[in-house]
């Protein structure tokens, strides 16, 4: 980034004496500002620079941003803080509702527990369930229960035997008396246990009258000989509550339906669709008997914790959010719900975030004015001394970096030196390594040839002496037969001499094309008296047609002599002895093989065969054979692999870039 600064001051030649100004933006400018020259030095021409304008400009931006920006967080800190005071108001108020009317709810049940209790532990009763002709005392226990029924202020009280049939009933002279129904189909009948009374909300079969169900079993020796109902009327409750409460009221029973509402158009309808099984079990029970269950608008839309959530619910006038405060009361099996409309809330809570967004804007602005006008101030106060000491860094900067440079380009010409000596250090090292290692080499083949070699000499020794004595007999033609044998023995020797000399050779490291075959039967030749001692049995697999790769002839040689002795190394104690050699193509490269029928390469010899001084050889052997063969291959542009072969032996694989025979004819 380039220093926002203007040139101001007396040109002379070149800008001779010219001095900068830094201004508040430095460090931020993307361009060079333009030139001004004059003999005052005022800091108001910083406003007529392209770059302070535009930096001017994008600093109200920024402002801008950032007011709005925490406008907006105090906005939502605001809203948020007063929404939640609102809400635990809500909560407040729904908890004091939930609390009178479930208090109210229950005093109302169990005002009326008692009285099932009581009309089954009648002697009169129990008689009258377990006598074998019931006729006779049908009217008068129906009379019974009539007079309990007026005076605990019920709806109907009745008696139903074993077989699900009402016996007597309150009603009992009323055209829709209980008398003789079949209730069955009842759940409080099946339900009822002796000594416990258990309640059923559900709207009558016979007068279509909703109501809350008690029920008790009635009890002889052990043995169950009918039920006491007794239908209490939960409408004035519900009166209450449209009397008594502006927010909306409901009780749910355990299939999720309205059982009680302060809104009456929202009695008997689900919150929410309904599981066809338990439309099913409804339409079996008859529990909300020919009315039509449909679902009512209600969404919860999250938890506002405590117990609480919030629900979206109405009707097609509109909808509204409330707070549902709940609380399921056991004794009723039924839940309460009071519902807290939130509109009032959110738009109090939006009114007070707006004003604490107003107040921050102005704030915000307030310290926008003040710091402009310090910054001002700051700059008229400083500008003439922050030009000479702008002036006087730059010169010792100049000076600083000149003398830094010449001292780093010094530094550099010395490491450039070294590195060049170390590079040819490390050349030579490799290139003695390498040496050394074919030293070490033509010292294990040096007993091989000297064996080699003897054969012919002590056969020379022996034709020599011949020769002379069928000479003093003047016998030509075996003179010249023994001399024929001689040469032939001379040439041998020669050639076994001259493949020795010529892998002792050094090299230049020069790369050129090499002939693979020949490569092949040279190290083939090198090792044939070891062949032959190990009774190893060697396989040359070679194509027609001569293979050319670049490389260097010596060292090529050298890398497949230490691969078939380490071959000849791993088939020690084998009893048949095996190794082939191939050599030919795989795709774009010129490839040879070597392949043993020895045990293999364990997983730990793979992961560091190529390592140096890694060896498994325990009496010889400095782990530097493979190291350098690689090394050598990877110079010809190559590289040398290892695999184990599905025979259990081990491949070692040179593969070289060929040389086509148009480029070797070029050569």
């Amino acid at each position: 980034m380039v220093m926002a600064t203007a040139t101001i001051g007396k040109v002379s030649g070149a800008d001779a004496g010219a001095r900068t100004i830094p201004c508040r933006y430095a460090g931020r400018c993307g361009g060079a500002c333009r030139e001004f020259r004059g003999d005052v030095l005022d800091p108001a021409i910083f406003a007529e620079l392209d770059c302070v304008a535009y930096h001017r400009r994008r600093g109200v931006l920024v402002f801008l941003l950032v007011a709005f920006a925490a406008a907006a967080v105090g906005f939502w800190l605001a809203f948020t803080f007063d929404q939640r005071q609102g809400l635990a108001e809500l909560k407040t108020f729904g908890d004091e509702q939930l609390h009178r009317w479930s208090a109210r709810l229950e005093r109302e049940i169990d005002k009326f527990g008692i009285l099932p209790l009581t009309v089954a532990m009648d002697r009169d009763v129990i008689s009258f369930l377990t006598a074998p002709d019931q006729s006779e005392k049908r009217d008068a226990l129906s009379a019974y229960l009539a007079r309990l029924n007026i005076a605990a202020g019920t709806q109907q009280v009745f008696v139903i035997d074993t077989k699900a049939e009402v016996v007597a009933s309150s009603n009992w002279q009323d055209a829709k008396s209980f008398v003789g129904r079949n209730i069955s189909y009842r759940p409080y009948y099946r339900d009822a246990v002796p000594g416990r009374v258990t309640g059923y909300y559900a709207i009558g079969t016979t007068g279509n009258a909703p109501g809350y169900y008690l029920a008790t079993e009635v009890e002889e020796n052990g043995r169950r000989v009918g039920v006491v109902a007794v239908k209490i009327d939960l409408e004035q409750l519900e009166s209450d509550w449209l009397n008594g409460t502006a927010e909306p009221i409901l009780m749910t029973d355990a299939n999720d339906i309205v059982v009680l509402s302060s809104r009456e158009d929202w009695k008997y309808r689900s919150l929410g669709p309904l599981d066809p099984k338990k439309i099913e079990q409804m339409n079996e029970t008859q529990q909300y008997n020919r009315h039509i269950v449909e679902p009512l608008v209600w969404q919860a839309t999250g938890g506002a914790g405590d117990g609480r959530s919030f629900i979206i619910t109405g009707d097609r006038s509109g909808t509204r959010t409330y707070l549902a405060d709940s609380r399921y009361l056991p004794n009723v099996a039924m839940t309460l719900t009071v519902l807290s409309d939130t509109t009032g809330v959110s738009v109090r809570a939006a009114e007070r975030a707006t004003v604490a967004a107003v107040l921050i804007l102005l704030v915000a602005l307030s310290v926008r004015i003040v710091n402009q006008r310090r910054l001002a101030t700051r700059e008229r106060l400083l500008a003439r001394d922050a030009l000479q000491e702008a002036y006087n860094y730059l010169e010792r900067q100049f000076e600083e970096r000149n003398r830094q440079l010449r001292s780093t380009n010094e530094e550099l010409r010395h490491e450039v030196v070294e590195r060049i000596k170390a590079a040819r250090r490390l050349k030579s090292f490799q290139d003695e390594m390498i040496r050394t290692e074919n030293l070490a080499v033509i010292g294990q083949l040096s007993a091989g040839l000297a064996h080699e070699i003897n054969q012919p000499l002590a056969a020379l020794s022996t034709l020599s002496e011949n020769a002379v004595r069928f000479l003093e007999l003047n016998d030509t033609s075996t003179v010249r037969h023994n001399l024929e044998r001689i040469c032939d023995l001379v040439r041998r020797m020669g050639v076994l001499t001259g493949q020795l000399r010529s892998f002792a050779r050094r090299t230049d490291g020069e790369l050129g094309p090499v002939d693979l075959h020949h490569s092949i039967d040279s190290a083939v030749a090198l090792l044939g008296h070891r062949i032959k001692k190990e009774k190893v049995d060697l396989v040359v697999h070679k194509p027609q047609q001569p293979i050319t790769v670049m490389g260097d002839a010596v060292r090529l040689e050298q890398v497949l002599v230490n691969l078939i002795s380490n071959a000849m190394d791993a088939l020690t104690g084998n009893g048949e002895p095996r190794i082939e050699i191939t050599a030919g193509r795989d795709g774009a490269w010129a490839v040879i093989d070597v392949v043993d029928n020895g045990h293999g390469l364990s997983h730990t010899v793979m992961d560091r065969l190529f390592e140096p001084f890694f060896t498994t050889k325990k009496t010889s052997g400095l782990g530097l054979g493979l190291a350098i063969s690689q090394d050598i291959v990877r110079r010809f542009g190559g590289d040398l692999t290892a695999a184990n072969t599905a025979a259990g032996g081990a491949r070692f694989r040179v593969s070289l870039r060929p040389v086509e025979a148009s480029e070797n004819d070029h050569g």
